[in-house]
């Protein structure tokens, strides 16, 4: 890094003694004849031109952002353009009109280089497709006007006129407002300019050295000032504006105050970085030590898409100017964290697999647990029935069966079922038919008839009523069933389901009937007497569907 500072130094050191030397050659030129004199001259414009195409041509270089490099490209322009204009009104113009407005003309590259100089500023810190505010487009208007005045100084004379005695310009002239104003517009925009790349810059060493650019300024500035009252004879004042101008921009950029790109070579040597940019031809321009020899198939490829060269390192490519930069990525880690994840993923999978496993199981065990919750529940129902039908399957004596017991454990068997198949229904719903239990009572009453009584079942209504309504009411249809056993003869039940749910029940030589106090909570029972015979009511509230 030392040895390109150094480098750059010693250049900066040679274009300022070329410029010294250009004003050295000025200064023979005015005493030497004619034919040296010449030679002089074209001499101290040679140099001072190509000084600033060369410092136009290195700046167009270095400078990354294409903003900031368009906008000095430009006020570069403006001093070649100032420096010919006055090559060639000295030369070969020396008096007249075409002199006067040559001399004129000086004030367009004058008034306009600090304002491409102030949008340079503008531009640094955005990005290469955003500019600035159009607003400051508008500053073309006073610049514009300003040039006019200028131009138009013959009709006016507010820039240049006549001094006292003289009877042109060419032989004598002072200065008008129009002139100064065009000066401390070009000062202004200068150090705004100067402010603004301070305020914009976010590296802290390069802020430290902002001094350097003000006093490349300030220095540049007082030699202006001291040509402008002839107490610097060895440049003129164009020459000590084009300097400042340069001296100041080039200073922001050997501090670091404007980005630049101008260490290739030594980030390329050192850089640990595999890159390297290749041209347009497919020659390699800059190669890290580090970096690969690729064969133009690669180059190619990469162009494209990015390469693997092996299994760990992957060849990447990017347009630059005039070429394209390629670089290899190290993706060993990356390779290492995807077998880290795949084997994780392999975890998670049979992870995934036995928590499926386990969550079939725990299905299957709330199944199983649901099916011996409802196998207890229907047991519990039906218990009393179950124990009665083992008693009377006991009751069998040696010469035979009893058939009548047989009959009865038929007519428990047919309750069994339809209080377990209606407990099922019910346990999923919470109103159901009431011809659910018109069913129930209706295959009760075929097996009540093979045990001899006469038997009819009459429904009003169809709708549907509470689960545990419907429950009950088969229970109690079958509690007085049973003891109504064994001198029933006959029975008559009316379900009835309307404005209320009723089943009435009328049984003829009864042996019993059920305890009432059973049913106190669960509705309203009712005995009474119907031609001599003994009925049971059981009646609900809630009438048909639910209400």
């Amino acid at each position: 890094m030392a040895g390109v500072k150094r480098r750059s130094m010693a250049k900066l050191c040679l274009a300022l003694g070329l410029f010294i030397l250009a004003g050295v050659f000025r200064q023979l030129d005015r005493a030497a004849p004619p034919l040296p004199s010449a030679v002089f001259f074209l001499l101290t414009n040679l140099i001072y031109i190509g000084l600033a195409m060369a410092w136009g041509f290195s700046i167009s270089h270095r400078i990354l952002h294409r903003g900031v490099r368009r906008y000095l490209m430009l006020g570069c322009a403006m001093a070649v353009l100032w420096l010919f204009l006055r090559a060639v009104k000295y030369r070969f113009f020396e008096a007249g009109e075409i002199n006067r407005y040559l001399w004129y003309l000086y004030y367009v590259p004058q008034v306009l280089a600090p304002l491409f100089s102030l949008f340079a500023a503008l531009q640094m810190g955005r990005r290469e497709d955003e500019a600035f505010s159009g607003l400051w487009h508008l500053m073309y208007l006073p610049a514009a006007l300003l040039i006019g005045g200028v131009l138009t100084n013959n009709l006016h004379h507010q820039a240049f006129r006549p001094a006292l005695g003289a009877e042109t310009l060419e032989a004598a002239y002072i200065h008008g407002w129009v002139y100064y104003l065009a000066m401390a517009w070009s000062v202004a925009l200068l150090l705004a300019t100067g402010v603004m790349v301070y305020r914009k810059c976010r590296v802290c060493e390069s802020r430290r050295l902002a001094w350097v650019p003000f006093l490349a300024f300030g220095g540049g500035f007082a030699l202006c000032a001291l040509s402008f009252a002839n107490l610097y004879t060895l440049h003129k004042t164009p020459e000590c504006l084009c300097l400042t101008f340069a001296a100041f921009w080039e200073s922001c950029l050997q501090v670091g105050l404007v980005p630049t790109n101008g260490y290739y070579r030594y980030f390329f040597a050192e850089s640990t970085a595999a890159a390297q940019i290749v041209d347009s031809q497919g020659r390699t321009r800059y190669r890290a030590q580090s970096a690969p020899v690729l064969t133009r198939q690669q180059l190619r490829e990469a162009a494209r898409e990015p390469v693997l060269l092996d299994a760990d390192t992957r060849l990447q490519s990017a347009p630059v100017q005039d070429g394209r930069v390629y670089w290899v990525e190290d993706i060993s880690k990356i390779n290492r964290i995807q077998a880290q994840l795949a084997e994780i993923n392999a975890r998670l999978s049979e992870e995934n697999e036995l928590i499926q496993a386990e969550n079939e199981l725990k299905r299957q065990r709330a199944q199983i647990e649901e099916k011996n919750r409802l196998m207890d529940e229907m047991i519990a129902l039906v218990q009393p029935q179950l124990l009665q039908i083992n008693r009377l399957l006991e009751e069998e004596n040696a010469q035979a069966l009893n058939v009548q017991n047989l009959k009865q454990v038929c007519l428990l068997g047919a309750y069994v079922k339809r209080r377990v198949n209606l407990a099922l229904i019910c346990d999923q719903k919470t109103v159901v038919p009431v011809d659910e239990l018109a069913h129930c009572i209706r295959e009760s009453l075929t097996y009540l008839t093979q045990y001899g009584a006469v038997c009819a079942l009459h429904q009003e209504g169809k709708g549907s009523v509470s689960s545990r309504d419907v429950q009950t009411a088969y229970d109690f249809f079958e509690d007085c069933l049973e003891a109504a056993l064994p001198s029933l003869s006959a029975m008559m039940v009316r379900v009835e389901c309307g404005a209320r749910f009723s089943v009435r029940l009328m049984l003829e030589d009864a042996a019993g009937l059920p305890d009432e106090s059973a049913y106190a909570q669960k509705g309203r029972l009712t005995i009474d007497d119907a031609d001599g015979a003994p009925c049971a009511t059981l009646s609900f509230d809630r009438g048909g569907d639910g209400g």
